[in-house]
């Protein structure tokens, strides 16, 4: 009998081991499960210091996808933050500017809403973020600004009130500046991008500002200064530019003429010296035929928006050619990848391009051909 019972204590015993290893009883003297552990970029985010976010971003292989306990993305929360460098790092990395929180809440919505400063929302913008997304609730990119001391009444608010107003194009930035400052772009067509450039077989692939060309009262002459249309970082300067002679000029240009469009390499001798920009999203500016270039400006330079990165000239023309100071003007081209802006376009929808990255203020009173 007393076999019998030691038996059955001991099938009884196992057969609650057994249940607690298969979770059909709930094991008394089992530790609860420890929680999962905090990614490290979350941990970064959560402390409030930004070097120790750009630290966790420094690392391989970090998830941009991870999100936090109320679903929000690691943008969402650095521009919560108001953290301008670690934004820039995660747009670099490929985070997703139009990414939502389940209330609709963007990036650059939030930017808004916490912002004490224009820099995050310029950011944002100057990397493609649309204005005109709304949240759950209805309420967009103007009405986060009314409700924030600090950017009410700024420029920042006046030209996202007029972004608002029109139909954003996607794709492409906003809020740069004109790269001359005061001036207006020109009133012609023909110094618009994508216009025909017949004597070398080709097309104009950036915005010209020649004096008497532009509004805003700013008179455009050799030595003007170029500034940067946004905040970026310098991937080409042209300290050591010198001009080619005439014989290599015309050869170029029978050459251009012989093809079916200006072979690349043709347009970027007659572009002169340059500097190119790349901005936050991936947008690149060329600023050609300067006169000259500041000299402590060199390639891996951060730049800041409003910048002087050069100075107006004619290098790459054939007046620069010859060794005169005529028709000089500021050449400025912005690049989407292999794109340039305009690329393709009619005259109308460039101008509506154009006001979405350089606002109305920028824009000539009226254009013609």
């Amino acid at each position: 009998m007393v076999r019998v019972a030691l038996i059955l204590f001991v099938l009884t015993i196992a057969a609650v081991v057994v249940s607690w290893q298969f979770d059909l009883l709930e094991n008394p003297f089992a530790r609860p499960p420890a929680p999962p552990p905090v990614p490290a970029l979350l941990s970064a985010l959560a402390s409030g210091d930004e070097e120790t976010v750009l630290a966790a971003l420094a690392v391989e292989g970090v998830d941009l996808q991870v999100l936090d306990d109320a679903g929000r993305p690691p943008l969402q929360l650095a521009a919560i933050n108001g953290f301008v460098a670690a934004s820039e790092a995660l747009i670099a990395r490929g985070a997703d500017l139009h990414g939502a929180t389940a209330d609709g809440a963007t990036p650059l919505l939030l930017a808004l809403q916490h912002a004490r400063d224009a820099r995050l929302p310029t950011l944002l913008l100057n990397a493609g973020a649309d204005p005109t997304v709304v949240n759950a609730a209805g309420e967009g990119t103007a009405e986060a600004i009314a409700r924030n001391p600090a950017l009410r009444g700024t420029v920042l608010a006046l030209r996202i009130q007029e972004l608002v107003e029109r139909p954003f194009i996607a794709g492409w930035p906003s809020l740069y500046v004109s790269p001359v400052p005061g001036a207006t772009l020109s009133s012609r067509a023909a110094h618009w991008p994508n216009a025909n450039r017949a004597y070398r077989n080709g097309r104009h692939e950036g915005f010209d500002f020649y004096d008497g060309a532009v509004s805003g009262g700013t008179t455009i002459t050799y030595g003007t200064p170029i500034v940067a249309v946004a905040a970026g970082v310098a991937i080409r300067v042209d300290h050591d530019y010198v001009e080619m002679d005439r014989a290599t000029y015309d050869r170029i240009i029978a050459e251009a003429r012989a093809s079916l469009s200006t072979p690349e390499a043709i347009l970027d001798m007659l572009r002169g010296r340059q500097v190119w920009i790349e901005h936050p999203g991936g947008f690149v500016t060329r600023y050609a035929h300067l006169a000259d270039i500041p000299a402590n400006l060199q390639v891996g330079d951060a730049v800041n928006q409003g910048q002087e990165v050069g100075t107006t000239g004619n290098s790459g023309t054939i007046d620069g050619v010859l060794g005169t100071r005529e028709d000089p003007h500021p050449h400025v081209e912005i690049w989407s990848g292999a794109t340039f802006l305009g690329q393709g376009l009619e005259p109308e929808a460039i101008f509506a391009l154009a006001g979405q990255l350089f606002g109305q203020r920028a824009m000539p009173p009226r254009w013609g051909p």
